[in-house]
């Protein structure tokens, strides 16, 4: 494939640049997919610990004022 493209460039180096920008799209987009999934994924593990939580009890000391 790669041999192909430089084929290309001799010729007209708009292939080349154009596979260039479209490997820099699709790089840009799965790191920003891999970002927005770590966050879901993170908001959704701490919902699921709130909604699993058991309410604790907190006894307090009774204090008599004299």
């Amino acid at each position: 494939m790669s041999t192909l493209l430089f084929a290309l460039m001799r010729e007209n180096p708009l292939p080349g640049l154009a596979a260039a920008s479209l490997n820099v799209i699709v790089a840009l987009f799965l790191v920003a997919l891999s970002l927005l999934l770590g966050v879901a994924i993170a908001m959704i593990a701490w919902a699921h610990t709130l909604a699993t939580r058991q309410p604790s009890t907190v006894r307090l000391e009774r204090r008599t004022v004299a």
